[in-house]
């Protein structure tokens, strides 16, 4: 089980503990509802069909899905043993990002550099892409796993 907090922050003279929370970056969402699908079922093991922590709405006039997400990321029981929530896990475009609040800063500036100079990545986050890229400033690619190709 992973910690809910890595160190202590001191705001204002009280002790906070850094979270992490499951963030959305709505432009990427497709509709598919795998997020939504996948949360009704772990409870009782059957897809219920009614959401859970989890619900994507259409904006009316437009074709543009958004995932609510009413939920700290600790699954009922996660399908994943690395402590991503499932929702997260299945996403197929990386719409929703389980982090704490810094690293998920971080990896929106990543996607907004990035789907400038790589037009993929308006439908997929870079953390999704299982091929290689080259990063915002550099001149080589990188693979997934951040190696210089």
């Amino acid at each position: 089980m992973q910690p809910l907090y890595t160190t202590n922050l001191l705001i204002n003279g009280r002790e906070w503990f850094p979270v992490k929370r499951i963030y959305v970056i709505e432009d990427l969402c497709n509709g598919c509802r795998l997020c939504e699908t996948f949360c009704s079922s772990l409870p009782q093991g059957v897809f219920s069909g009614q959401p859970e922590r989890i619900c994507v709405i259409k904006v009316p006039g437009e074709e543009k899905d958004i995932p609510l997400v009413h939920c700290d990321g600790r699954c009922v029981r996660s399908i994943f043993d690395d402590g991503r929530p499932t929702c997260v896990g299945l996403c197929p475009t990386g719409s929703l990002y389980y982090a704490e609040h810094k690293t998920a800063v971080e990896a929106r500036h990543l996607y907004e550099a990035a789907r400038k100079e790589h037009s993929i990545f308006k439908f997929i986050a870079p953390w999704k892409w299982p091929f290689p890229w080259r990063r915002p400033g550099e001149e080589k690619a990188r693979s997934p796993m951040d190696e210089l190709v």
